[in-house]
């Protein structure tokens, strides 16, 4: 692992700009440890990749962040994979060392770290994940990985969703993974055997034309069931007002959002810290305003 210089620079890239909220809890963890590190929110649009990255090796970055549309693009231009990174192909952290640049994926270690703050464990759960995207790659695979009982994928274009089990079985051939449409009689009947639904669509985010029609398939969950929406803004999307109006358990993205972050800054840094008390720092300073209750 790296040894972050005195003056690191950073930055998150994405197309349309990223928010700044994540922008911010990075900065808030990177400058505790590096006083005088940046991180900046940079533009980069689809098939303008090979740029950014001529940009991070002439310009010195440390470290980016991978934001929509480019964690499945990414991959083909890195000199090195890690983690879930290297199984689903989605990379949400690149490292820059001596020239070389390195992905990692943050995004399930970030989430069920969250799940477990929240006393909530996956282990031997069915889980029900929505979308075939980087977060939902990384996802079902750490699901799989760490022993969920059954890992079910839909998503609107089922073909992707296909190749993503594909690739899980490949390393898992005992897994109980499957996939299938955004239909209305899938969602109902897959819903019925879930104990965990995760929505990692972009569905219900702000500045996201895309947005649930029907949530009727919300009913069909059993009475114990989590539903996760890893949507940060707004906090609490329609489905997660009509799951907790059905009196289900919800969980919103923020603190996804946040452990996520926490596990990137790890990487960036090169050194471990304290990720309770940094946690504690960047919701007392950062996310009071951003955050309700899940």
């Amino acid at each position: 692992m790296q040894e972050v210089s005195s003056r690191p620079k950073f930055a998150v890239i994405g197309d349309p700009l990223p928010p700044s909220l994540p922008a911010n809890i990075h900065l808030a963890v990177l400058r505790h440890y590096a006083p005088e590190a940046t991180y900046e929110r940079v533009l980069v649009r689809k098939g303008e990749l090979p740029q950014w990255l001529d940009r991070v090796r002439e310009e010195g970055y440390s470290g980016f962040n991978v934001a929509m549309p480019h964690e499945l693009e990414i991959d083909r231009y890195l000199d090195e994979l890690m983690m879930e990174a290297d199984l689903t192909g989605s990379v949400n952290t690149v490292l820059h060392k001596n020239g070389r640049l390195t992905g990692y994926s943050t995004d399930a270690l970030g989430f069920f770290a969250a799940l477990r703050k929240n006393g909530i464990s996956h282990w031997d759960k069915r889980v029900l994940i929505f979308g075939a995207g980087g977060a939902a790659s990384s996802l079902a695979n750490r699901a799989i990985s760490d022993g969920a009982a059954r890992v079910e994928i839909l998503a609107r274009r089922p073909a992707q969703a296909r190749v993503l089990v594909l690739k899980i079985r490949s390393q898992n051939r005992d897994s109980a993974i499957s996939w299938g449409g955004f239909d209305l009689d899938t969602l109902h009947q897959s819903a019925a055997r879930a104990d965990i639904l995760i929505d990692a669509t972009p569905q219900g985010m702000a500045g996201v034309d895309a947005a649930w029609q029907d949530l009727s398939f919300l009913q069909s969950l059993p009475k114990n069931a989590v539903v996760c929406d890893i949507v940060h803004n707004p906090a609490q999307t329609a489905l997660l007002e009509e799951a907790a109006r059905l009196g289900l358990v919800i969980q919103n993205g923020v603190d996804m959002l946040l452990y996520q972050a926490l596990v990137s800054d790890h990487l960036f840094l090169g050194q471990a810290f304290d990720y309770t008390a940094m946690a504690e720092m960047v919701r007392g300073t950062l996310l009071q305003e951003d955050e309700s209750p899940s």
